[in-house]
């Protein structure tokens, strides 16, 4: 059962007992603004709520943003919460445990989590700062600079469950052709494309990353090199079909692609010169095309 509570906003929190918690509120506020980290910040409010109303676990979620945000465990009995400042809207947020929630507790969640707003709105403030940092800006998927740290995680969860990765590399095929026919911004409606319709092929694990240009990268997390083969050719065949519509052009576009398996402890460069090496490959020898190597 979930009991959804009124919208909270600064300046329009249950002053019900505010005195006798002022002491409460002070140490809880001090104890948020230590950290700015989002997940830490939400743990911190929880693990120092369940003092006064004890729960089993919470949910915080915000669309807006694409966040999905839990601790603890799952039970019957909830209650959500609406929050913002002012106009700002900052998620929702959700207690839950085995039984339900009295009055009087809600009336303490209501007046202490009237501590958690601004915290709250400079964590997520800082969530977007690192989130800018290592996303493109054009196409929203990740950047270069990210694809050392994803690919050790991905190589880490490779060795652990003795599972298979592979490397995918893509390019446009005559891509500055695009942007002198049709003009840049015509290459970069391209480009978004391009990412919608790998997003639509690749399973929502496989991270993606723009690494400058018209170039991009997969991994593809327990997936050998048949398997990435038959994905890259599914992908290719996509992209080749999909139309491209900039004003009141219309025209179509290819990509060349190189693979190849992540071998056992290899670094990052090593097994990016090999999928850089059958890309090149499938390039010089007519594009439009998928080049394997081991």
């Amino acid at each position: 059962m979930t009991l959804k509570r009124k919208k909270l906003m600064q300046g329009n929190r249950n002053k019900t007992n505010i005195t006798e918690r002022s002491v409460i509120l002070t140490t809880l506020i001090g104890k948020l603004q230590k950290t700015i980290v989002l997940e830490d910040l939400l743990t911190l409010f929880s693990n120092e709520l369940s003092s006064e109303v004890p729960h089993d676990g919470f949910i915080f979620e915000f669309n807006h943003m694409n966040l999905f945000i839990s601790g603890g465990t799952s039970k019957s009995h909830s209650c959500e919460y609406t929050l913002s400042i002012a106009d700002t809207e900052l998620g929702n947020l959700t207690f839950m445990r085995k039984t339900r929630f009295l009055d009087d507790e809600l009336v303490t969640i209501e007046s202490l989590i009237g501590a958690l707003l601004y915290p709250l709105k400079n964590a997520l403030l800082y969530w977007q700062a690192i989130q800018s940092a290592h996303t493109d800006p054009l196409t929203g998927i990740l950047n270069r600079s990210t694809l050392l740290s994803v690919f050790q995680k991905e190589t880490a969860l490779t060795k652990r469950h003795s599972s298979a990765l592979s490397l995918l590399m893509l390019d446009i095929d005559f891509f500055k052709k695009i942007n002198d026919t049709f003009g840049h911004a015509a290459g970069d409606e391209a480009l978004k494309k391009l990412t919608q319709c790998i997003q639509d092929t690749v399973r929502e694990s496989d991270p993606i990353f723009r690494l400058g240009g018209e170039e991009f990268a997969i991994l593809l997390n327990d997936t050998d090199i048949h398997g990435a083969t038959l994905l890259a050719e599914r992908l290719r065949s996509a992209i080749e079909t999909t139309k491209i519509k900039h004003d009141r052009n219309k025209f179509n576009i290819t990509v060349s692609i190189g693979l190849t398996e992540y071998a056992n402890s290899e670094e990052l460069d090593c097994i990016m010169q090999r999928a850089d090496k059958a890309l090149y490959t499938a390039k010089d020898t007519g594009r439009n095309k998928v080049v394997s190597t081991v």
